[in-house]
């Protein structure tokens, strides 16, 4: 790499180590230009989270594509996750997306070995692939790929990963049948589900939402949000950046549980609620009535359907609480609950009015899903 080059990138780092992102991203921009794939990898990441400047994924699909193009094993895990999205005008693919997803693992991504890996059969056609992958990332450092390589069994020999036969066996949790919903009401209608996600994706969810937890925030008067009293546990959204193939199956998967479009729903967000935390009853749909929550609606639509689904059982208590119908339900790991929020005639409905209990012994890990009533392409917030 030229000496301009590799001063660009330290000079990017150094600005951003002193708190100048705006400047960092300018440097970065210079250094790509420069053809240096390892800056213009950095300058998409940042272009997708609006890193030192504004988002803008239609730059990074491009930057990170010709990236990717190019054998950079980030680039193409990346690319990976935004074919699996359908970002910023791509069609949404998953068969290019695994595809992607192995020429990534094959250049050594550890994120994209440890996603193959999850979603490889444990059956004998697909676990010695499934463990040599989860192993090689485990080693390469990516916690997540311990954490399995730890509970699965061993192979008792050496195994060679074969691509071909891991892009052949691999199988989608989309691809699944969904589990037949057992109604708990009819109106509002709820439903659960047993075991719509696998204990081994439950897993996936919360490790990899883990990092990113933060408090929770609920919105306020003006149309913006704020951390408040009747909300005291911590959340975490899973942006166009977080969410890869994994994460963009599962959220096809539930979108079709709900019966809506994939495309009409907001990102996933990982609740985490210890002892002693709680959300006071609340409703999801965005009141109409409020002046400051019309734009909201006017662009983005209303919040017709939830879906929350339960991580973990490892605690007690903490159940989802509709007050107004008397009903509770407290899933199991692997268990979804889905409701409706508006009247067959559009109408926000009081009666989902829910709360979101503390549990008295361990944690609670919840994802929950919004659905709205028009596209959300571009909404990544």
């Amino acid at each position: 790499m030229p000496q301009n080059v590799e001063a660009l990138l330290a000079a990017a780092q150094s600005r951003l180590q002193s708190g100048d992102a705006v400047a960092a991203r300018e440097l970065l921009h210079e250094a790509a230009q420069a053809q240096s794939l390892r800056a213009a990898v950095q300058l998409g990441i940042w272009e997708l989270a609006g890193l030192g400047g504004p988002a803008d994924t239609a730059a990074a699909v491009r930057r990170l594509r010709a990236a990717a193009e190019l054998g950079d094993a980030t680039a193409c895990s990346l690319y990976a996750q935004l074919v699996a999205a359908g970002a910023d005008g791509l069609q949404r693919d998953f068969g290019a997306a695994v595809a992607w997803l192995v020429r990534a693992a094959a250049a050594g991504d550890r994120r994209a070995a440890t996603q193959l890996a999850m979603l490889l059969p444990a059956d004998a056609e697909g676990s010695g692939d499934r463990l040599a992958l989860a192993r090689s990332a485990a080693m390469a450092g990516e916690p997540i790929a311990r954490a399995f390589v730890a509970q699965w069994p061993a192979a008792a020999t050496e195994w060679t990963v074969d691509w071909d036969r891991v892009r052949e066996h691999v199988r989608l949790p989309h691809e699944r049948p969904l589990p037949t919903p057992v109604v708990r009401s009819q109106a509002p209608r709820i439903a659960a589900m047993h075991q719509l996600f696998t204990r081994d994706e439950c897993i996936y969810v919360a490790l990899k939402g883990l990092p990113l937890l933060r408090p929770a925030r609920v919105a306020v008067q003006d149309g913006g949000s704020a951390v408040n009293p009747m909300r005291s546990n911590d959340a975490a959204k899973f942006g166009l950046l977080e969410a890869d193939v994994m994460m963009q199956s599962l959220d096809v998967r539930v979108a079709a549980a709900l019966g809506y479009p994939a495309e009409n729903g907001e990102g996933f967000a990982l609740l985490r609620y210890e002892p002693g935390q709680q959300y006071l009853p609340h409703c999801d749909w965005i009141d109409p009535g409020r002046a400051a929550s019309r734009p909201d609606l006017d662009r983005w639509g209303q919040r017709i359907a939830t879906c929350v689904v339960y991580l973990n059982d490892g605690f007690e208590a903490g159940a989802t609480e509709f007050p107004r119908l008397g009903l509770a339900f407290r899933g199991g790991i692997g268990d979804a609950l889905l409701w409706e929020n508006v009247r067959p005639d559009g109408s926000v409905d009081p009666l989902t009015l829910h709360a979101g209990r503390s549990p008295t012994g361990g944690v609670k890990f919840l994802l929950s899903k919004w659905m709205r009533n028009r596209s959300q392409a571009g909404h990544d917030s």
